[in-house]
């Protein structure tokens, strides 16, 4: 589409293959991305076809020896000014499905030093015995899936959203303050202000004279009838 900026290409080139079980968890940061095989529309067929075909077998391959894929991303423009280029490195791990898994591992300057002691290769048969007992307890999956995991968080991000606008919707609008007039201002226009006579309706208006005899026929008599009429 012509509105949207055109999409910015990464070329990733792999460098070695990691064993699945030498990759730690700790040394990888960031957002994870996914790659999936194109279907842009300037390619031909054929070409989709076997590019696809290409992506599924990598995939099939990457899990059958349980390998993960370690890649450098290459500049994109060099300039001539910088004679020194950085570049990142990342580890794409295969699915089940037909995607790879893209994740930005660490590298010798990001790393913190830390010393942490090694696993022992003994222990201790007092705790032994409870612990497995505590492990063999506990329900096994053979995968995790993320569908059978609930958190509430959608009544709880409702209950945040809605609680301001049912507060303002609730109190009632003598008690809203005013946006256009001070209180002081209000107040000084209420002092002086004198209460309004009561407006005649129009046919009293037309006929003036039958206004004031009713009134002097009304004030003849007794008191009980003028605040009957009224």
């Amino acid at each position: 589409m012509a509105a949207w900026p055109a999409a910015v290409l990464y070329k990733l080139r792999v460098v070695k293959a990691l064993k699945y079980e030498g990759v730690c968890e700790s040394v990888l940061y960031g957002l994870p991305f996914i790659i999936k095989p194109t279907s842009c529309w300037q390619l031909d067929w054929d070409e989709l076809e076997i590019n696809q075909h290409s992506f599924h077998t990598l995939c099939h391959s990457l899990l059958k020896r349980k390998w993960m894929l370690l890649a450098k991303r290459e500049p994109q423009n060099t300039s001539p000014n910088w004679n020194i280029m950085v570049h990142s490195y990342y580890i794409i791990v295969p699915s089940d499905s037909a995607t790879l898994l893209v994740k930005a591992v660490a590298i010798r300057e990001l790393l913190l030093p830390s010393t942490f002691p090694p696993l022992l290769a003994e222990h201790h048969e007092r705790v032994h015995g409870p612990i497995e007992s505590a492990l063999n307890s506990l329900e096994v999956e053979v995968a995790y899936n993320p569908l059978h995991l609930k958190s509430n968080l959608y009544k709880y991000l409702k209950g945040v959203l809605y609680k301001p606008l049912h507060r303002q919707q609730a109190q009632p609008r003598d008690q809203r303050p005013e946006r256009h007039q001070p209180k002081q201002h209000q107040s000084r226009a209420k002092a002086m202000v004198a209460p309004l006579p009561m407006a005649a309706s129009p046919v009293q208006a037309l006929r003036p004279a039958a206004v004031r005899r009713d009134s002097c026929e009304h004030s003849l008599l007794p008191k009980e009838y003028d605040e009957f009429l009224q």
